[in-house]
């Protein structure tokens, strides 16, 4: 299939280029750690913020790892730098043993000594708490009262607030599924009830040119006739792929899915909400539609049937990507692909954020015009409308403020970046986040008139300038760097020179 009028969102399985899917058993990190230590720059007398740091490797949840040297951390994540390129992680993005071993390094770094005082195993039993290994909790805890009995009332509380959240977590989950369920049931859903498929289909082997794609002769005509195409189209993606497919309808998407039936509610729930957020940020009528017809969603829990779908039918090469969305300018077609791994609420919390995200790239597409905006504009959006719909199960905003800190406190080079047109990577999504949060702090009407005129074919430059009080782009990062260091002064004092320098992107 010809893609010159095509255009790809892309959502990886994995941050920063970490393409091979390494595995580790998981294992028990109270006395083991696996982060090399090694000095990098000298020490410095700044108070709360030593500048030597730690070289880590990193195992994420969704597989493969990065290695790099610690700049930041806080309680929600930590900022590595690797081959002058930072990268951020919420501590739950990694492998539960991986967050474990990098905290007590750390903790063993800042104290200076392996030999760790009671308040620091009291705060390792916290963290492991927090990244859910209730066994390392305890065997933390235990050290921490035989060095100091009096910790006792602290360890029984922060136990009663682990299982108060675990409970918590569960009711929320159940409440999903109950309030999905109603909603599923209510929209008087078009679902054809099949049987559980056998077997997987094979990875195809056909050439492209043969798949079915939605085409602009399909596009041509009234939303009704539109609408028929895609279900047509979903007819015979379920002929491919196999009859386990169902559709899902919802007042704005077709969803189709081959997730077990008590979850496909769930799906309509984080679509619908995504288009209300949006919505809601640019001042249109939830009850109204954006879109041709309904927006089609094809969501899979089998990687082949995925892989194979992104390749017969867009005659893409799926390989690390959990999702993208793929947008045609000529004719306004939009349709978003997405895999589920696992069945862990971490897997249904990230796949709410892939979703979410790759949803308003299909809404963005749709804003106003089907002209293509920046990559950084579009990635920001998308960021920035998971954090709001999702809240706490999603880490875009904490990471993007995490992040934006560094380039704040470094003075890390953004300009370049804003210029350039080309597809952004994973790793900047959360700058691009950050960038489009502090231009909404000047006015949320200021923000859909820049968006407007970049839609409208203005460039980035001219854009900002209109909605913006004649703003330049080196004005912009000013005045966001100058956001970010009035909230962190003392970090901000680090000198630039004793920093693992940044890579800048050219124009």
């Amino acid at each position: 299939m010809a893609l010159r009028n095509s255009h790809f969102t892309r959502t990886d399985s994995v941050q920063a280029g970490r393409h091979a899917q390494r595995f580790h058993p998981r294992r028990d990190l109270l006395l083991t750690s696996i982060v090399t230590l090694s000095i990098l720059v000298p020490r410095s007398t700044v108070p709360a913020q030593p500048t030597e740091t730690i070289r880590v490797e990193l195992k994420l949840q969704t597989g493969g790892a990065i290695a790099g040297a610690v700049v930041d951390h806080t309680d929600h994540g930590l900022v590595v730098v690797n081959k002058s390129t930072p990268y951020v992680f919420a501590w739950s993005e990694l492998k539960p043993g991986s967050a474990l071993g990098t905290k007590r390094a750390l903790i063993v770094f800042e104290r200076g000594s392996d030999e760790l005082i009671a308040s620091d195993y009291f705060d390792l039993g916290r963290f492991a708490l927090m990244v859910d290994r209730s066994d390392v909790a305890a065997l933390n805890f235990r050290r921490a009262q035989e060095l100091d009995a009096s910790l006792k009332p602290q360890v029984k509380a922060s136990f009663e607030a682990y299982r108060t959240h675990k409970k918590n977590r569960k009711l929320t989950q159940q409440r999903l599924s109950v309030a999905a369920s109603a909603d599923q049931h209510g929209e008087a859903s078009t679902q054809r009830e099949t049987g559980p498929d056998s077997s997987h289909p094979e990875m195809g082997t056909r050439r492209v040119d043969t798949a079915v794609p939605v085409t602009t002769d399909l596009l041509a005509g009234r939303s009704d006739d539109v609408l028929a195409a895609y279900k047509k189209f979903g007819d015979k993606v379920t002929e491919v792929l196999g009859r386990s497919i169902v559709l899902v309808e919802s007042e704005h998407f077709l969803i189709w899915t081959d997730w077990s039936k008590r979850y496909q509610g769930r799906l309509v729930l984080w679509a619908e909400a995504m288009y209300t957020a949006l919505c809601s940020q640019f001042g249109l009528d939830p009850s109204g539609n954006i879109f041709l017809t309904k927006c089609p969603v094809f969501c899979f829990r089998s990687p082949q049937r995925f892989k194979k779908f992104a390749k017969y039918f867009d005659g893409y090469e799926a390989m690390d990507a959990i999702g993208y969305t793929r947008s045609i300018e000529a004719n306004g077609h939009v349709h978003v692909a997405l895999l589920r791994r696992g069945s862990s609420l971490a897997d249904f919390d990230r796949f709410a954020y892939t979703l979410v995200h790759e949803g308003a790239h299909a809404f963005m597409h749709r804003l106003h015009s089907t002209k293509l905006i920046p990559h950084w504009v579009n990635e920001g959006v998308a960021e920035m409308t998971a954090e709001r719909v999702l809240g706490d199960r999603c880490p875009a905003g904490e990471n993007a403020q995490l992040l934006a800190r560094q380039y704040a406190r470094f003075g890390w080079p953004v300009v370049d970046f804003l210029r350039d047109h080309r597809p952004i990577e994973v790793h900047e999504y959360p700058l691009a986040c950050s960038l489009i949060m502090h231009m909404e702090t000047a006015g949320a009407d200021r923000l859909t008139g820049f968006i407007r005129a970049l839609k409208g074919g203005h460039s980035v430059s001219d854009a900002l300038s209109r909605q913006y009080d004649g703003w330049t782009l080196a004005q912009l990062v000013e005045d966001w760097r100058m956001g970010y260091r009035q909230e962190d002064n003392v970090r901000s004092s680090v000198p630039n020179s004793q920093v693992p320098p940044h890579k800048s992107r050219k124009p």
